[in-house]
């Protein structure tokens, strides 16, 4: 049906941060009418293989793994079940939980990598980098490829002259570019190699040095049309066979404290923990940043964020950030992140992919919580005031 309205679009995790709010709100319900621990209900319900077509395998899937160490670092079992059970004074105090999950994919990327005889490495390649930390992650990877400190490596990045890069989205690019640039660094090695035979070995600068040769490149994919073309065309076919033999994907397991004012339903987030299994970690510091900032945006969804549209004229009422209300440095409690860091077997360098799990489950973890306090089921994000009194 046409209406005069704007049309939904993406959030951040496109559909499963909606999804599981829907998912996980009625696997709590459900563990609350057996009366059974949500962690039990989730962990008897695991499966190994596909539940929809009951074939394919997951590559990695750690789950039990994380509840184990998320209820441990949160003390989930130290909670007592029954709904507005706990009080702090005016505060009734909740504990939820919910899991995340979201798809691991990848994407055809071109790169050069530049070995010059000063020793110094550059890669080339227009992947985004909006603060996520993709140029220290491709520099960490590309030093540790070829064995050359950290500060020797530069990353020239985020520009549509260089080779082709991944979008920075469906938490894509440091997997995608991490396999094309293990490839050339690859390609790198066996071209020294070759090089040392003929000029006695040594190191990278020696064999540089003897063959008189200012650098040696390795690129991996072509810019011309019919080279993006035929990358492509490659790719496709592996593509197709992963995805019909492996379902992968980053997942987690969220824990929410939330303190709810009896008298005005006034609800705070007080504590968080967030456990995740994003294969290989690359740098803990910036993945852990990725997956904060995921949950600080899902506490938007759960709490404050909603688009008020006028039923007369379709208009949206709040289209402003004065009316539009986000999460600001109040509304986040500590936050609490930690990784499993276990390589996927599957995917070069064992990377899944960080930048979208962290906000998946926020508002079904929230939403647990605040039942847990108040013994109200919100099923209508977000949760506001109006919603507990």
């Amino acid at each position: 049906m046409r209406l005069d309205l704007v049309p939904n679009h993406f959030m951040r995790a496109p559909g499963e941060a909606i999804g599981t709010f829907a998912l996980e709100s009625v696997l709590d319900e459900l563990a609350y009418e057996l009366g059974m621990d949500p962690i039990e209900l989730r962990l008897r319900n695991e499966t190994a293989v596909d539940p929809i077509d009951g074939k394919k395998r997951f590559s990695h899937r750690k789950l039990p793994e994380l509840y184990a160490l998320g209820a441990e670092r949160f003390g989930w079992h130290d909670r007592n079940p029954e709904p507005r059970s706990t009080r702090d004074g005016r505060w009734l105090v909740g504990r939820g939980m919910a899991t995340a999950i979201h798809p691991g994919l990848s994407t055809p990327v071109n790169v050069t990598v530049r070995l010059s005889a000063d020793g110094s490495v550059l890669l080339r390649c227009a992947v985004h980098e909006m603060g996520m930390g993709a140029a220290t992650a491709q520099a960490q990877i590309t030093a540790d490829a070829l064995g050359v400190p950290f500060d020797d490596v530069r990353v020239e990045y985020g520009d549509s002259d260089l080779p082709m890069g991944p979008t920075a989205g469906v938490s894509v690019q440091t997997a995608s570019t991490a396999a094309s640039v293990m490839q050339a660094c690859e390609e790198l090695k066996q071209t020294l190699a070759s090089m040392a035979r003929k000029t006695g070995g040594g190191s990278n600068k020696e064999i540089l040095r003897r063959a008189t040769v200012p650098h040696v490149w390795a690129v991996v994919g072509s810019e011309t049309r019919l080279g993006r073309i035929a990358g492509r065309i490659r790719f496709l076919p592996k593509f197709v066979r992963d995805g019909q033999r492996w379902i992968r994907g980053a997942s987690g397991a969220q824990f929410c404290e939330v303190r709810v004012d009896a008298e005005t339903g006034e609800t705070r987030v007080s504590r968080w923990v967030g456990v995740f299994g994003i294969g290989r970690v690359i740098n803990a510091k910036t993945a852990a940043s990725q997956v904060r900032g995921g949950i600080v945006m899902g506490l938007g969804l759960a709490m404050a964020e909603e688009t008020l549209v006028d039923p007369r004229t379709g208009r949206i009422m709040n289209p402003s950030l004065a009316e539009y209300h986000v999460p600001v440095h109040a509304d986040i409690p500590p936050i609490d992140v930690s990784f499993l860091d276990d390589p996927d077997p599957t995917t070069p360098l064992g990377i899944l992919g960080a930048g979208e799990v962290g906000v998946v489950g926020v508002g079904a973890a929230v939403a647990n919580a605040v039942y847990h306090a108040t013994g109200k089921r919100v099923r209508d994000l977000p949760i506001t005031l109006d919603k507990l009194l």
